[in-house]
């Protein structure tokens, strides 16, 4: 990047991602950057603000004001700031009141409405891209598109949000190997009252395939464009590999017919989770054949590797358990996260819990590809339902307890 340049010139110009993009610049402002890439719109104005969008006219990601913003499907607007702390970047967040997060949503929304009457003037010059291998927006497009943010009103989002409810029941934990995928629920809530790293407890419950199918259809409506960000599904919910192979089977392969592009089925990969290794659970052979469906990653729920300290989290399955199906899962081609606790069982028992995760993860035989997340029990557990009895970590035992780890 030319030091001169600001990141909208430098996008304008290398943008390999932004296949079809275009600059707008005004006497006396910065440029404007505007550009289309798989699934996404994006607006750069200068070095900032920067906003991005899905190909609804959504805004999912915005910088402003030198903080970050993030905008949930289910409504919720998060803002992240980044603060030094001795030699460490900490990213903060926090969630935004009802209120402040309508005034962002408007916000971004004055933007387009805003550029749309810049260009209604005609003043200005447009500015295409040199580089031959993209294509410039053509004027009449980048119009249509600014007018489809313009339309997300105060209206149009609670209108969303309300759908969103209508589609989705409560979330379980979502693994953090699939932050972008398409969530769909097979079964919802917990299964015998009790979740991973002793989170939320949701009511449980189960969709027949009939009514998995409907939800399919649901979700891919609700997406919209949205869809083409990714080519990932996430099927919940942490029980879905402890119920009938024939039912598994059949909601991978209702994702194959009910999620579909013009070049066929719009999702090559479907992750599922999995935190209860005990008999019933899916076999080899059932392994292989959801393997075949495009099932090629499985998370792992593994709190700790010792048993005393698993059993406080309301799980009770033996080492041998998770090694036979992790043995199974790596035999049908499938590829494993594997996400174990930092915090686990406090002070008392961090020696323990330290030594035998270490232990039970290296037992897995993991190889290219497999992943190992180590998760802060803090913001997972449920004060609800945190194990009894134990003191807990404190920061600097927190921090270092992750390297042996």
């Amino acid at each position: 990047m030319n030091p001169q340049q600001n990141e909208a010139a430098c996008l304008l110009e290398k943008g390999a991602l932004y296949t079809r993009r275009e600059g707008h610049q005004w006497e006396g402002r910065d440029l404007v950057f505007a550009g289309f890439k798989q699934g996404a719109f994006s607006l750069y104005f200068g070095d900032a603000p920067i906003y991005h969008f899905d190909l609804e006219g959504r805004w999912q990601r915005a910088y402003l004001r030198d903080r970050h913003f993030i905008r949930r499907l289910d409504g919720a607007v998060h803002e992240v700031d980044r603060v030094r702390e001795g030699a460490n970047l900490v990213m903060r967040r926090r969630a935004l009141e009802p209120a402040d997060a309508r005034r962002v949503d408007e916000e971004i929304r004055a933007v387009a409405d805003a550029l749309l009457a810049d260009l209604s003037a005609g003043r200005g010059r447009r500015l295409d891209p040199p580089d031959d291998k993209a294509r410039p927006i053509g004027e009449a497009e980048l119009r249509d598109f600014l007018g489809r943010i313009a339309a997300w009103d105060a209206r149009a989002w609670a209108d969303f949000e309300a759908r969103y409810r209508r589609t989705y029941r409560p979330l379980a934990f979502l693994p953090p190997d699939c932050p972008n995928a398409v969530v769909l629920q097979a079964t919802v809530g917990d299964r015998d009252g009790r979740a991973f790293a002793a989170g939320t407890v949701r009511e449980h419950g189960v969709r027949s395939p009939d009514e998995f199918e409907a939800h399919v259809r649901e979700v891919s409506g609700l997406l919209g464009r949205r869809l083409a960000q990714t080519r990932s599904a996430y099927l919940a919910g942490a029980d879905l590999l402890r119920l009938r192979e024939a039912d598994v089977l059949a909601y991978l392969d209702l994702i194959g017919r009910g999620l579909r592009d013009e070049d066929g089925p719009a999702i090559d990969d479907v992750h599922a989770f999995l935190d209860d290794f005990q008999e019933p659970v899916i076999d080899l052979d059932g392994l292989r054949a959801a393997y075949d469906r495009r099932l090629t990653r499985i998370g792992l729920g593994v709190e700790s590797g010792a048993p005393e300290v698993r059993r406080a989290y309301g799980k009770d399955w033996y080492d041998a358990d998770l090694q036979a199906f992790a043995a199974d899962a790596k035999a049908a081609g499938i590829e494993l996260s594997v996400l174990a606790l930092v915090g686990a069982g406090g002070r008392a028992r961090r020696s323990e819990h330290v030594e035998r995760t270490r232990r039970l993860i290296e037992s897995l035989l993991l190889t290219r590809g497999d992943l190992v997340f180590l998760m802060d029990e803090r913001e997972l557990t449920d004060p609800a339902h945190a194990p009894k009895g134990g003191e807990p970590l404190d920061e600097a035992e927190w921090r270092g307890e992750g390297g042996p780890l």
